[in-house]
């Protein structure tokens, strides 16, 4: 055999034993990434266990929800999910897609509850919501979540819980 075809086959067979390497390290990271979505869904908002948060977000977390940020840190997302929790006791988060590209999640989820109890500064109005939203999870390469950006129709949620807009005054 000559040392060009050696040559040619020792590459060869270096770049098939890196391959699956790298393969393993991006399954591991999709499987770290799909226990955190499951920790984030299942125990913090619909188990309702914010102390589970400390497991999921970084030190720096952020979160914003329709352009605005309203949470900070671990602490401040504790606080915002209770007036979730406070206002619809009952409150669902299930998700129908869930795509993992690199160290993001992008998801499409519908949530579902009873108004059963102070939401904000609003009443109780005993009616049930159901809404959809989208979700872009931002995930440093150790696994922790460290934005979110969340969207959804805030008016349809008013609206499903009985407000109305009121035409503006135009003189």
């Amino acid at each position: 055999m000559s040392k060009s075809v050696i040559g040619i086959l020792i590459l060869l067979v270096v770049i098939i034993s890196c391959k699956p390497e790298n393969k393993s390290l991006e399954l591991s990271m999709n499987d770290k990434l799909t226990n955190n979505l499951s920790l984030l869904i299942d125990s913090c908002w619909n188990d309702q266990k914010v102390s589970k948060l400390n497991q999921l977000v970084g030190k720096n977390f952020i979160r914003i929800l329709n352009g605005i940020n309203v949470a900070r840190n671990e602490n401040e997302m504790a606080a915002h999910m209770n007036v979730y929790f406070t206002g619809f006791p009952d409150l669902k988060i299930q998700y129908s897609d869930a795509y993992i590209q690199g160290n993001n999640i992008f998801m499409n989820w519908e949530c579902t509850g009873s108004n059963t109890g102070v939401f904000g500064e609003m009443p109780a109005t005993g009616k049930k919501i159901k809404i959809q939203g989208l979700s872009h999870l931002y995930f440093t390469k150790e696994g922790k979540l460290y934005k979110e950006d969340v969207y959804y129709n805030e008016l349809d949620l008013l609206q499903q819980l009985g407000y109305t807009l009121t035409s503006p005054v135009l003189e």
